[in-house]
């Protein structure tokens, strides 16, 4: 389920096909769905139940998979990934 604030900016559907498109594993979808939120690694642990070691362990395959560098490059990314193929579609969220 995708967070209130995340409704904000992605459909569910809309998240679903994200995900898919960047072939996301499902903890890793979430670490990101929380970084949409601002959460610290301590935060992101929490809400997850896992260790502060295992989210940032998730962030440097993201990074890793994406050539990024940080999170804030990851929520652009993602969210700019996001509005190509909306564009790429004629989507009217992105007109």
């Amino acid at each position: 389920m995708i967070p209130a604030r995340c409704k904000e900016i992605f459909s569910e559907k809309e998240w679903d096909e994200l995900v898919d498109d960047l072939s996301l594993p499902p903890r890793q979808a979430e670490v990101i769905k929380h970084l949409f939120f601002g959460r610290s690694d301590k935060q992101i642990a929490q809400e997850m139940q896992i260790s502060v070691a295992a989210v940032r362990a998730h962030l440097s395959r993201l990074f890793s998979k994406f050539d990024l560098q940080d999170r804030h490059e990851l929520v652009l990314y993602v969210f700019n990934h996001f509005r190509q193929a909306c564009r790429a579609t004629g989507c009217p969220h992105c007109r």
